[in-house]
């Protein structure tokens, strides 16, 4: 069963990454359109993510799910269904040099066609995801449009 990784250094302190990560206001900032975020007394909670005339064809996107665990500036868990059945993304920070390094990694895809697909889509999704989010934290840049 194939699993997603990636790393990145973001020159800035934990706290502003998990509070980007964490909160509607900060996917939408640098990644999402009109994603809502809720996070109960118990690091649980729920997420919905939400594009708005997205790609070449302008479609609206919706995915999300349970969030599994949100540990403040260490670990941020959640569900969503990009495949045939929900994948579990974890965004885990760590401090490193003069800022924070960010460690993802989404796993719960099966070999089938379907979920292969899904798979390498968002392998190339998440660089793509973390990226934008290094260059939006770093220099304020927001690049979402063209992913």
């Amino acid at each position: 069963m194939p699993d997603i990784n990636h790393k990145t250094y973001i020159k800035v302190p934990l706290e502003e990454v998990y509070k980007t990560v964490s909160t509607s206001k900060g996917w939408n900032a640098w990644f999402t359109d009109d994603t809502s975020l809720e996070i109960y007394p118990d690091g649980t909670g729920e997420i919905r993510l939400r594009w708005t005339n997205f790609g070449s064809e302008n479609v609206n996107i919706e995915d999300g799910g349970k969030i599994l665990e949100a540990t403040p500036n260490k670990r941020f868990v959640f569900q969503w269904s990009p495949g045939e059945q929900n994948s579990i993304v974890t965004f885990k920070l760590q401090p490193y040099k003069d800022g924070t390094l960010v460690v993802l990694n989404e796993k719960g895809y099966t070999n089938s066609e379907k979920d292969l697909k899904a798979c390498i889509g968002c392998a190339v999704g998440w660089g793509e995801a973390l990226t934008s989010l290094k260059i939006y934290l770093e220099y304020g840049i927001v690049y979402k449009q063209d992913l």
